[in-house]
Parts: structure tokens; C-alpha cells; sequence
């Protein structure tokens, strides 16, 4: 499937859950999982606690703009990136090819530092441009996996684009760059409304103590060309979230507690109002089925536990709790669709540090789960 623009769209993966649910590792064992089975792999964080450099252990740093961390000789790679959006903002100014001069004038705006400090915070609006940006440079993508950080906010990613494409295409922004400009390329008519306009303006800024207005548009007209490709890059990141469907799949990450369950129904909430739906709830770290149908386990749950030590009653009484909320959050979960839950890999507890060959191991637990069910 092609995107309006002829790109071909990626099959898309976004995560989303609460804080400490293993969101960010799933993330990346999926996307080191697919790479190995010769997929080219994009894997993009907009977690600003930037855990996944943590989560791919001793891979090479992680920058902003992708780092290769995997090459197969199937075909297969894996690239990463941590969204920093004020890298990114510089970065999309370069792309743009202002003149020196007009580079330094920008980055010397008073409003221009004001602006980046604030994109540094605004993951979850920018982030969609970031992605599209990802696709501009990277078209061969087979799989686009977005990390999310903790928390409802997190779903803004989804209809930002819209937001911000309203704000972006506003007559506001168009009027303020317009008697921002130069009036030399104007005719009588225009010198004269820019002329007093201006004025308008100017007595407002002095009012105020400083001319606010002015300098705003006056960053907006030397950020014009970054503005216009963040419009167009706004509109294929809308159009991939939407248009890719199916091929957006949107997981809900849970774990075996009352808030992470709290929230995973909130953020099915907030998706529903959206007209979205998960792919699956991800049930994260669940006590395996090998040991739930253990017999020797059902009867040792159910015996004389006057026959018991203390410390093997403390055992019982731990797990007997832990198999019953388990019960419980599957039963409260699957009354709205679909749940894979991951069980906890031994072998994979163990270790102080995955690796990359855990990673694959735990991503294709992941992919197997997500498929075999229906």
C-alpha cells in the first residue's frame, strides 16, 4: 500500500501503557526480532526518560537522527532514534538550505530560543513529523516501531497531526508573516495596510514592553520553508496512522497490577473516542500455563497447610495471590477484545543486562503470540 505521496507505507507498531509495564523492552525485542527475519526495521522513541538506549543493553549510543545497530545478510536491519526535538528543529532548518546569514539571524532570534525550548517538550506534538521525516529518509522501511512514553498523554501522538495542522494552516500565522515581510516587494495599497499594521503592532509591543507580535512574525517568515515541510510531513504522518490501516497496529501494554490495568482501560477509552482500536492488549510478565496446570503445584495449593513450613506457606500464599489477580485482570480485560498475554521467560529474568539475542527471543515470543491468536 502506497501513501498519497507514493511512498510505500510500512506496517506500523505503536506501544502504549503505563509506567514500568515493559513497554520499551517489548519495543525493542520486537524490532530486533523482525530485523533477524530480514525485515528493515525503524524503531523511534518519543519516551522523553529515553529508556530504550537502557533497553538495548550494550548496543552502540543511540542519536537523534538513527543509529544502525544491526545489518543481516538477508536483507534485514535494524535502525534506532531517540526523539530530541530540539536537535530535531535544528536539523530540519539545515534541510531547509537557509543562507548563512539568515541561519545565524534565526538562531540569534530572541523567539527562536524561546520556541526550541519549548519543541524540546512537545513530543507528542512534533513526534508525528519525526516519523514522517523517518519515511523521507528511509522509504524502504518494512516496519516502523514507535515507543511511547508512560501515561494517556501518550495517545496525543495520535491526533496531533490534526491539531497542529489547524494551528499551522490558521489565516493568524498567514497575516502575521505577511505584515512581518519586507513591504519593497508590495504594492501601494499593501505598503500602506503593512505600514500602519505595523504600527498597530509596534504600540501593542511597547504597551506590553516588548514587541511581541512583530518578532513573531518575524520568526515565522524565516522559518517559513520548515514550517511548509512540517505541513507536508504533518499530512503523511496523518495519513499513515489513518490511511495505514490495518497496517497501524496499536498495542496496549499491561501488567498483573491494579494501575497498569487502570490505565490500560482509560487509554482503550481514549482510543475508542478516537475511532481507534488495539491490535491487542499485551498482558506483559504473566505466570507461564506450564506452571498454572502443573499438578504438582494445584496440589500443593490445595493440601493440609498445617503440613507446611512457614516460608512455604508464604510461598503458596504469594503465588495463590498472584494466580488469582492474573485471573482477574484476563477476565476484566478480554470483556472488550482481544489479550495475548506474554508469559515471564526464565532464562530471560536471570539476566542483569539483555542482549540482543535475548531481545530477538522475547520479540519472537511476542510476534508468536500476537499471530497465533485469533
Amino acid at each position: 500500500m502506497n501513501s498519497g505521496t507514493g511512498t510505500p507505507i510500512p506496517r506500523l507498531h505503536i506501544f502504549f501503557g503505563a509506567g514500568g509495564v515493559g513497554k520499551t523492552t517489548l519495543s525493542a525485542g520486537l524490532a530486533v526480532h523482525l530485523a533477524r527475519q530480514g525485515r528493515r526495521t525503524g524503531l523511534l522513541s518519543i519516551d522523553p526518560a529515553r529508556r530504550l538506549q537502557s533497553a538495548l543493553g550494550g548496543t552502540k549510543p543511540i542519536d537523534e537522527a538513527g543509529t544502525v545497530l544491526l545489518k543481516e545478510d538477508n536483507g534485514g536491519e535494524l535502525r534506532a532514534a531517540m526523539l530530541k526535538l530540539d536537535n530535531s528543529l535544528r536539523r530540519w532548518i539545515a534541510e531547509v538550505g537557509l543562507s548563512p546569514e539568515n541561519e545565524r539571524q534565526l538562531f540569534a532570534h530572541p523567539f527562536f530560543h524561546a520556541v526550541a525550548e519549548k519543541i524540546a517538550t512537545a513530543t507528542e506534538t512534533l513526534a508525528p513529523a519525526r516519523m514522517a521525516e523517518w519515511l523521507e529518509h528511509h522509504p524502504d522501511t518494512d516496519d516502523l516501531i514507535i515507543d511511547t512514553a508512560p501515561g494517556l498523554h501518550a495517545v496525543d501522538f495520535l491526533d496531533r497531526p490534526d491539531r497542529l495542522l489547524s494551528f499551522l494552516d490558521s489565516k493568524i500565522l498567514q497575516w502575521l508573516k505577511w505584515f512581518a515581510g519586507d513591504a519593497r516587494d508590495a504594492n501601494i495599497f499593501q505598503k500602506a495596510m503593512r505600514s500602519g499594521a505595523q504600527g498597530i503592532l509596534k504600540a501593542l509591543g511597547k504597551a506590553g514592553g516588548e514587541n511581541i507580535l512583530l518578532g513573531l512574525g518575524e520568526l515565522l517568515l524565516m522559518l517559513d520553508q520548515v514550517l511548509y515541510r512540517m505541513l507536508e510531513r504533518l499530512h503523511v504522518a496523518r495519513d499513515l496512522v489513518r490511511a495505514g490501516l490495518p497496517r497501524t497496529r496499536i498495542y496496549l501494554v499491561c501488567a498483573i497490577r491494579d494501575d497498569s490495568v487502570a490505565v490500560a482501560n482509560s487509554l482503550r477509552q481514549v482510543l475508542q473516542s478516537k475511532d481507534l482500536k488495539p491490535a491487542a492488549v499485551i498482558l506483559n510478565r504473566t505466570i507461564p500455563d506450564d506452571f498454572r496446570r502443573d499438578p504438582g503445584l494445584t496440589g500443593a495449593l490445595h493440601q493440609d497447610r498445617a503440613d507446611l513450613s512457614a516460608d512455604e506457606n508464604l510461598y503458596y500464599d504469594f503465588v495463590r495471590g498472584m494466580l488469582a489477580m492474573q485471573n482477574n485482570v484476563e477476565q476484566l480485560l478480554a470483556g472488550e477484545g482481544r489479550v495475548c498475554s506474554l508469559p515471564i521467560l526464565p532464562h530471560l529474568e536471570q539476566r542483569d543486562q539483555l542482549r540482543l539475542r535475548d531481545l530477538e527471543q522475547l520479540g519472537a515470543a511476542l510476534e508468536n503470540r500476537l499471530n497465533v491468536q485469533p
